[in-house]
């Protein structure tokens, strides 16, 4: 558009002492209004999508246009040639050629599109050059160069036209790598995630307990571990709660092992609600027994916590008509509390509370026992 523009106002002043001035804006205006709706159609056809979905009526109506205008170019050369010196023929040879030669870089991208715009604007020229020697001394040379200027434009635009298409093409090669590579690294993102999720699955079965979704023994030992440690640099104390059910394996016998199941889960989350500071750990220790690990908790405080567990236990008011204590369900305690010193064993310290536990039973049971 750019250069055709340039090319209508060059022929405009160049021509206008040896032509009607309405002429020549009438011809100036039919060649703008030409181009104006070639490019009108093009904008459309990126609007519509036409070169999806009417590829090649689109392709053809470009070709027509390109052509249309290629000829209007050497029409009008032909029409003044008879009119203007010899030297201004040469001034507006030498623009038809120059929009040519412009055009070539946004007309190459369909080669085809370009040669039909090269042949109606030059050859032409060239063709009446040479058949017509007679009307021009330099009449056989403004051929032989122009039919020149065509072919090496020709061979531009075929190279152009290549080297477009090789990069278009890696263009889209590299495209689709990306996408791909886009493609595969959600993929991983989301095998990683799945991976992430199953192994907290993991982590969490061989953590918790299935059955009261507390934590089970290989948490105690965990966590054990790392409060004595704690302890110990601190110079806090700790303390162990060791819990057991009254004569539960006669509580199975006598409701069965889903009810059984049902009491557990009902003590887990009763203890659970009974820890009340940060830190404070209820797990199933195995069976019928659980234990709580009171990180800073002095043995008074200890021994507190294990009295209100054994209340809540005790308002619950499960039946246990086969237990030797009571006519529910009842709890008895073993609590163990220490200063850690750098050679204790965390494990000594659950041993404690667990022979005061054993202490607890053979005192008749429902009550508490202290290391």
């Amino acid at each position: 558009m750019s250069a055709n523009f340039v090319g209508v106002l060059a022929y405009l002043l160049l021509l206008w002492p040896y032509f009607d001035a309405l002429n020549m804006l009438l011809w100036g205006f039919g060649l703008l209004t030409l181009l104006l709706l070639r490019s009108l159609h093009m904008s459309n056809g990126l609007a519509t999508r036409a070169y999806q979905d009417k590829p090649r009526s689109l392709f053809w109506w470009l070709i027509i246009g390109a052509a249309l205008t290629g000829g209007w170019w050497s029409a009008t050369f032909l029409y003044v040639l008879q009119i203007v010196p010899a030297t201004l023929e040469y001034v507006l040879l030498l623009v038809v050629i120059v929009i040519a030669a412009i055009s070539l870089a946004v007309m190459v991208v369909i080669r085809e599109y370009y040669l039909a715009f090269l042949f109606s604007s030059l050859l032409p020229i060239a063709w009446w050059s040479l058949v017509h020697p007679w009307d021009n001394p330099y009449s056989l040379l403004i051929g032989a160069l122009t039919l020149g200027v065509a072919g090496l434009l020709m061979m531009a635009s075929s190279g152009i036209h290549e080297m477009f298409k090789t990069m278009l093409s890696l263009s889209w090669q590299q495209e689709s790598m990306s996408r791909e590579l886009g493609q595969i690294t959600n993929s991983l993102r989301d095998r990683n995630k799945q991976l992430r999720e199953a192994r907290q699955q993991l982590t969490d079965l061989a953590n918790i307990d299935e059955l009261t979704g507390l934590g089970n023994r290989r948490v105690v030992n965990k966590v054990l571990r790392e409060e004595v440690n704690r302890a110990r640099r601190a110079g806090t104390s700790i303390s162990v709660v060791l819990i057991d059910v009254d004569h539960f394996k006669n509580y199975n016998d006598t409701y069965g092992h889903p009810a059984g199941d049902e009491v557990l889960r009902s003590l887990g989350e009763i203890m659970q609600n009974a820890t009340a500071r940060a830190g404070e750990v209820i797990a199933r220790y195995g069976g019928e027994e659980f234990i709580a690990i009171l990180p800073n908790t002095e043995l008074s405080d200890a021994v507190r916590m294990a009295e209100r567990l054994q209340t809540l236990v005790r308002e619950e008011n499960m039946p246990h008509r086969s237990s030797e204590v009571a006519d529910r369900i009842t709890i008895s305690q073993g609590v163990a509390s220490v200063r850690p010193t750098e050679d204790i064993d965390p494990a000594s310290i659950v041993d404690s509370a667990d022979a005061a536990l054993y202490r607890a039973k053979r005192e008749g049971r429902n009550c508490i026992a202290v290391a």
